[in-house]
């Protein structure tokens, strides 16, 4: 990222001023989320906290500005530039990541929350993350703003992958009078079956971290399942028509709940279960 006039000395200043002007004595955030002890920004100023209270040396205020510059001063989950900066442990502290370049990520503020869901200190800001990473994000920190957009809103699957996720943003309302989402995400499989099935939808109803091709999500409409999950919003309850003989007798009956891996294992179960039953009964 080009910095103009601004030489990386003066960039270098700018950024501690810009971090001590948050009250937290220019430590990265990194300080209270990777132990998770929810502190907030004031209430580590005002005890009085610097590094090496966390156990962080006199050497790491030069090694957080070594990974700002080796990231450009930008966010390596959402590109942003213009934020508060923050140096993010890949592996935490607390599990013994070490203070070293490699193990660090340079993340604004708002994204370094999308990390850190359980530290209280980032609810502020957390939702003012971007929805999607960029897609040349490192893969520690390609993820959604929360856990529950990592997952398809029509089949429950989790995908790993930003870029096998679409968020539809213009939802309607339910049926039933409750208010629609801001958005909901899909997989592409899904979002394919839901174009196919409401022309309504318009491609530009539909965001992700890249490109997106109404032809390619309607091609892998297929791929979808025959029934939406029980827990599926009412906007995407949507049924796909089986194709095969046991998308028609599994796929499409409730012996779906049974033969998949979850309903085998809970077959086992039970079927361990009255045999151990059965053994205490004869004795």
């Amino acid at each position: 990222m080009a910095d103009g006039s601004v030489s990386g000395a003066d960039r270098d200043e700018s950024d501690r001023r810009g971090s001590s002007g948050r009250g937290d004595g220019g430590r990265s955030g990194d300080d209270r989320s990777d132990s998770d002890n929810g502190y907030s920004d004031s209430s580590d100023s005002d005890n009085g906290h610097d590094y090496d209270d966390r156990g962080y040396g006199d050497g790491w205020e030069e090694l957080r500005q070594q990974t700002l510059r080796r990231d450009n001063y930008a966010c390596t989950r959402c590109g942003a530039d213009n934020q508060t900066l923050q140096a993010h442990h890949i592996v935490p502290r607390s599990a013994g990541g070490p203070d070293e370049l490699e193990n660090l990520l340079t993340l604004c503020r708002p994204c370094h929350g999308v990390i850190h869901q359980h530290n209280n200190a980032f609810d502020d800001v957390r939702d003012d993350a971007p929805l999607f990473p960029e897609r040349t994000a490192p893969k520690p920190v390609a993820r959604l703003r929360t856990p529950a957009d990592q997952c398809c809103t029509r089949c429950g699957a989790e995908r790993s992958d930003p870029t096998e996720l679409v968020a539809w943003t213009d939802v309607p309302a339910s049926d039933d009078g409750r208010p629609a989402p801001s958005h909901v995400t899909l997989c592409k499989p899904c979002a394919g079956l839901l174009i196919k099935h409401d022309p309504a939808v318009e491609k530009e109803a539909l965001t992700a971290n890249h490109t997106i091709s109404v032809h390619e999500l309607t091609a892998r409409r297929t791929d979808a399942p025959v029934r939406p999950s029980a827990f599926a919003l009412s906007q995407v309850e949507i049924r796909r028509e089986p194709r095969t003989l046991r998308e028609r007798v599994v796929d499409d009956t409730p012996l779906r709940f049974l033969l998949n891996h979850r309903g085998v294992r809970l077959a086992l179960l039970v079927a361990a279960g009255y045999v151990v039953l059965f053994v205490v009964l004869a004795l």
